[in-house]
């Protein structure tokens, strides 16, 4: 089914619980008549590539567990930014099949991602998939002239092409306020006394506050009178809203304002260039090694660049643009050439595709390559393109094989939803499935339906790419960050540094003709802001550990009995943030309490805590065990429970000598 109309495609959106009930179905059908109803599942966190590998490790002790493979048994996968990274890669194989053609699985013998006991030169057949992830895990970087040149060449075009759309923009908007006198000195005599020259924005400004000034003092004094009426009341919220919009119009008039003197001190043209320039590359720069750092911290615990520093680089890039704008102005002036400018603003900023141009591509093929590689590249070990992953359509995964159904997690960004809940985590919980894609805030539509209209739809390594996209404006691990930051989200979505995905609103029919591009929905999406929310027909998803790093959330939703979850995220100081979002989460969406055994608790995965040999346990702080149970109360009328098996990354004693 590729299009739908109005009236079909409002029929087919669904909640939550329908989704849900769709899944169950679907997957019951896979099980045996002697196979319990309970629920299993698997959760593999956020971490880059260091939880994909750890992820890759739980799995395979999974598979080799003694008797059946308990990795047979799991309902569900779910996954979320690098755990996304190795699930894809067994959802793909075990849709694919392995490189000499039989069906993959996952009992020992059929396990598309290592074999037990094989090594790369014994039984290079069983390990064939495993080895080239294992020898490409530097994804970025695969080679064949896909080096640092050209990882940082990419990265300088997305940016090039971001400033210069943004400059003619602002360019043309201050040609027009040019024409309209807005820059020219006014003087201004009030009898004897002769006011300074400013520009004639400034006196705007000026007088926009003496009229804030003069209503205070009006409103004081009306303060007497009944204030119960209702449309006082209205009034007054009414009021509070407007004094908000004039301090935001006085904050930028003076901001242009500004732009006649600083460009006055400047004393020649060369200066006044070097100044711009200086500008725009002090932002750039500082915008350029916090997406590096923020890129980074997904893989180590590094923090990213100081919080000062990176409001200061968006502060810089924002007014270097205005002074380079306010310099370029005069040569627009002619009616031709501003004509021009604006076509040329129509055409780069219209028909570029944000989703292409950016760093999102590059992020998601790279991470294909590896993951999802095609049969040659495999057999030979040598990176290449895949081209037949490329094409692989979400709704066709799960197929062969519809256990464990791939539930891959990602963040709606909603900082400017109107429902409290979401405006203040900054997102919601978006899925990516075969059956359906969607979420709370904007209902669910199959996916074979979604981004049909002039799309082929959703890709599996699209989705990957999208729960993995750890840097973006207006997000943050958990919802929290710097990069929430308005300023710092305008400095990134300047120069378009953005792993997220622009797609269609699941709720909304209408779509517009183009693809998303840099006045829609860049401009009055992360630049200028107010425009994200589930309201909207262009929406941005990013990574899932932007709502939840654990990929536990809607596991809880479905209410499994047994949840074992991988978590490696970046947490050396062992403060366990992720699994406190998550808990936290899940007992207010959903009524859900996490209870750890005292046996089993937190307290032993700390590092020390081994009760093994004392000199061992010092020299490489073991902890006394890799993981810690709990009890999940699900609080509902069937007072339904489940088992909670959390693993964390850890040394513990007994390991093979080279981990030590």
């Amino acid at each position: 089914m590729a299009t739908v109309n109005k009236e079909e495609h409002s029929n087919l959106l669904r909640n939550a619980d329908e989704v849900i009930e769709a899944e169950k179905k679907y997957i019951s059908e896979s099980k045996n008549p002697d196979d319990n109803n309970e629920i299993w599942a698997l959760g593999i966190s956020g971490g880059g590539i260091r939880s994909a590998s750890v992820g890759l490790g739980v799995m395979q002790a999974l598979v080799a567990a003694p008797g059946k493979s308990i990795l047979s048994k799991m309902d569900y996968l779910s996954t979320v930014s690098g755990g996304g990274y190795i699930g894809s890669a067994l959802t793909w194989f075990l849709h694919k099949g392995l490189p000499d053609g039989k069906p993959a699985g996952t009992e020992p013998d059929n396990f598309p991602l290592g074999q037990i006991g094989s090594g790369a030169r014994t039984n290079k057949k069983g390990n064939l998939i495993l080895d080239f992830i294992r020898q490409h895990g530097n994804y970025l970087l695969p080679g064949k002239g896909l080096n640092v040149p050209s990882l940082i060449g990419v990265t300088l075009r997305s940016m090039f092409v971001s400033l210069l759309v943004y400059l003619m923009i602002i360019t043309a908007v201050l040609v027009v306020a040019t024409y309209a006198q807005l820059f020219t000195k006014i003087p201004i005599d009030i009898g004897p006394v002769r006011l300074p020259d400013f520009a004639l924005i400034i006196w705007i400004a000026a007088a926009v506050i003496i009229i804030l000034a003069l209503t205070s003092l009006v409103f004081s004094i009306r303060t007497h009178l009944n204030m119960g009426s209702e449309k006082r009341y209205n009034n007054l919220i009414r009021g509070q809203k407007w004094i908000g919009k004039a301090w935001i119009f006085i904050f930028a008039a003076l901001l242009l304002g500004s732009l006649v003197y600083v460009s006055n001190l400047l004393p020649n043209i060369e200066s006044k260039i070097v100044t711009a320039i200086s500008s725009l590359s002090i932002g750039s720069v500082i915008g350029f090694f916090q997406h590096k750092k923020s890129v980074d911290q997904s893989n180590t615990n590094q923090s990213g660049l100081p919080v000062f520093v990176i409001y200061l680089g968006a502060f810089v890039l924002d007014y270097g643009l205005l002074l380079s704008a306010f310099l370029l102005r005069s040569n627009f002036q002619n009616p031709l050439y501003f004509g021009l400018l604006i076509v040329l603003i129509l055409v780069l900023g219209i028909f570029v595709n944000l989703n292409y141009v950016g760093l999102h591509r590059m992020y998601r093929d790279r991470l294909m390559e590896t993951f999802m590689a095609n049969e040659e590249s495999i057999i030979t070990n040598q990176w290449g393109p895949a081209t037949d992953a490329d094409v692989a359509l979400l709704e066709n995964m799960c197929d062969k094989s519809r256990r464990p159904y791939h539930l891959i997690n990602t963040n709606i960004v909603l900082v400017d939803s109107p429902t409290t809940k979401f405006r203040g985590r900054g997102g919601d919980s978006f899925l990516l499935s075969k059956l359906y894609c969607g979420s709370d805030a904007t209902n669910y539509i199959p996916t074979n339906i979604y981004m049909k209209k002039g799309s082929r739809g959703m890709t599996l390594p699209t989705a990957m790419a999208i729960s993995g996209a750890a840097v973006n404006p207006n997000t943050g691990a958990g919802g929290r960050g710097p990069t929430k930051n308005t300023l710092v989200s305008m400095l990134l979505g300047i120069l378009n540094l953005r792993l997220g995905y622009w797609t269609v609103n699941p709720k909304h029919y209408k779509t517009i003709p183009v693809p998303p591009n840099f006045i829609r929905p860049g401009l009055n999406g992360d630049v200028l802001g107010g425009n994200l929310s589930e309201e909207k027909n262009d929406i941005q998803l990013t990574d899932g550990g932007h709502f939840e790093n654990l990929a536990l959330y809607e596991l809880i939703r479905r209410k499994a009995k047994i949840i074992i979850i991988s978590d490696a995220g970046a947490d050396a100081s062992y403060k366990f943030s992720d699994l406190a979002n998550a808990v936290e989460k899940v007992r207010v969406d959903f009524g859900a309490t996490i209870n750890f055994d005292d046996e089993y608790n937190l307290e032993y995965l700390l590092p020390g805590s081994s009760s093994g040999d004392k000199l061992m346990t010092e020299k490489f702080q073991l902890a006394e065990r890799g993981f810690a149970i709990a009890d999940i109360n699900y609080h509902d009328d069937q007072n339904t429970k489940g088992k909670l098996i959390y693993i964390k990354s850890a040394l513990t004693k007994d390991l093979p000598a080279d981990i030590y």
